[in-house]
């Protein structure tokens, strides 16, 4: 691991090194588990996408030999399912002058669904549909082979030129005990929390080792808030706040209350995917796509969580609060154009 010593802003490989039989061409992001880059294939002459696991991120050999495991079990599984709306990975090995471990990946030129949004804001309402019926595809094949993704959020949901949503990132993933053998391999790390706290459903907020693919579900949720939107549902908010509202049973944000254009059945079913009670959700990636093929079911799907009346005190409804304050503006503009007028005449 001589790279080790390196600071954990500088890249592990300097553009235009070589890796392998690659050039590195730039870097395209960072990650907890290491760096991706874009690397150019002489032999192949095409554009791919190299993730290296960065040994920089580790404080002991033990841990380096668990997060190489891991590596090694995510490209692996990945590789194991030929699905069209997950980030096809091509290779996994040691490169042996660097010693450090790769995965060869499908390069995707537009980015991640995180990098559209940041650059567009909020999408088009008829592209919302089929990006969540994609993700929910790829997920539905993850949990049929008894897996939990933990990790959907937008910057794992990459963009094809054809508008196709492809899931990425298994890094985080776990086998879920109640469809895989008990003898999987489970190299999660010791923490009970692992995920992107902003997209976690509340019970992975409590312990991530207990949860099933209703947890991906909530996080496909929101997503799709955050694509009708532009923001996340608890954007600003802190974890345990959010985990709190959660277990007051206070329900999820409607997205017609930030975007009043939102089309009914997809703000009510982001709603239903973000219910906290995991019990109340669809459960499973095919309900999500059976809802999505047939919006008017939503609201008889989970009636009495749906269309439960949100108890929220007037004084704690922030629209409530917005809409006094400008009450109060007009108000004074108003007293002062008769006041205007009366000191004219």
């Amino acid at each position: 691991m001589t790279t080790h010593t390196r600071k954990l802003h500088e890249q592990i490989l300097p553009d235009g090194s070589h890796f392998g039989n690659y050039t590195i061409v730039r870097l395209l992001g960072r990650g907890g588990m290491g760096e991706v880059y874009l690397v150019e294939d002489p032999v192949a002459n095409e554009m791919l996408a190299v993730k290296i696991l960065d040994p920089r991120t580790v404080d002991s050999a033990e841990e380096w030999r668990e997060l190489e495991s891991r590596f090694v079990r995510e490209a692996e599984f990945a590789m194991s399912i030929d699905h069209p709306n997950m980030l096809r990975v091509y290779d996994v090995g040691k490169d042996p002058e660097t010693s450090l471990a790769y995965m060869t990946m499908e390069y995707m030129p537009r980015g991640s669904l995180a990098k559209a949004i940041a650059e567009s804001g909020p999408l088009e309402f008829s592209r919302i549909p089929s990006i969540v019926a994609d993700v929910a595809s790829a997920l539905f094949a993850i949990e049929e082979n008894g897996m939990v993704h933990r990790d959907v959020k937008s910057a794992n949901i990459m963009m094809a030129a054809d508008g196709q949503a492809k899931l990425a990132d298994f890094g985080i993933s776990r086998f879920d005990s109640k469809k895989a053998a008990r003898d999987e391999i489970n190299v999660t790390r010791a923490e009970a929390v692992v995920g992107t706290p902003a997209y976690m459903a509340p019970e992975q907020m409590l312990d991530s080792r207990t949860v099933d693919i209703r947890a991906d579900i909530y996080s496909l949720g929101v997503v799709m808030f955050e694509m009708m939107t532009g923001h996340r549902p608890n954007e600003g908010e802190s974890p345990m706040a959010t985990l709190a509202k959660a277990l007051d049973g206070r329900l999820p944000p409607d997205a017609r209350s930030i975007r009043p254009d939102v089309p009914a059945a997809l703000a009510m079913l982001a709603r239903a995917m973000m219910l906290p009670n995991a019990a109340s959700r669809p459960q499973s990636a095919h309900d999500v796509i059976a809802l999505l093929a047939h919006p008017e079911k939503v609201s008889r799907y989970l009636p009495d969580a749906i269309l439960a009346v949100n108890t929220t005190p007037w004084y704690e409804d922030r629209g409530v609060i917005y809409a006094l304050v400008a009450l109060v503006f007009s108000l004074e503009a108003l007293v002062a154009a008769a006041i205007s007028v009366f000191m004219r005449r």
